[in-house]
């Protein structure tokens, strides 16, 4: 079984998305942060990448407020899996292996999220929790520009499905990749391009 599966080519990422694997577009930087060679860091968004694009689709279709308002009328109701929900998991497990010889864990996760921690950030820590699961690290961003964050906890690699936040995070020296996985991307590609 696959993971994950990474690529240059958009079109394979979006077919192997469609068959239900964990996928995304690959993009280099050109002036990579300086890395730890004694842990891997790895950072992921949350809504369209680890859960599924409920939450995206509530905001785009009816407004912030209502996304506000959704969020805590279902707090306790955990997100749906996103895509790549199977490769954190798989991530945790191997982690799960240090903790268990009480030896430091050379796998360092974050969650990245343009949520904010008062409005919305709940459910996304209750769902961990439902799934069995954790991140090292919630950053809670409230709609601030993801990639000065990256440069500051030098991820070796960042997940997200929008390229507005992949584009930043690549200018400031993170290897970024597209899980072209929400209503944000559909749009995006519908949307006819205007000259």
């Amino acid at each position: 079984m696959t993971d994950l599966y990474l690529s240059e080519d958009s079109e394979k990422v979006k077919e192997a998305i469609e068959e239900r694997f964990a996928a995304a577009t690959m993009f280099a930087c050109d002036n990579m942060n300086e890395l730890s060679d004694k842990q891997l860091r790895i950072a992921f968004d949350g809504d369209c990448v680890l859960f599924s694009d409920e939450s995206e689709i509530i905001t785009k279709t009816q407004g912030l407020d209502a996304f506000f308002d959704n969020e805590k009328k279902f707090e306790n109701k955990p997100l749906a899996q996103g895509p790549l929900k199977g490769f954190l998991e798989a991530v945790w497990k191997l982690q799960q292996k240090f903790y268990a010889k009480r030896l430091s864990c050379p796998i360092r996760t974050y969650l990245v999220t343009s949520r904010s921690a008062t409005r919305g950030g709940a459910r996304v820590l209750k769902t961990f929790k439902s799934w069995g699961l954790e991140v090292d690290e919630a950053m809670f961003l409230a709609g601030s520009p993801k990639g000065p964050l990256l440069q500051t906890i030098r991820s070796h690699i960042f997940f997200d499905d929008q390229m507005s936040h992949i584009e930043g995070a690549r200018k400031l020296g993170t290897i970024a990749v597209h899980v072209p996985y929400s209503i944000r991307n559909l749009l995006q590609e519908t949307t006819p391009i205007k000259s």
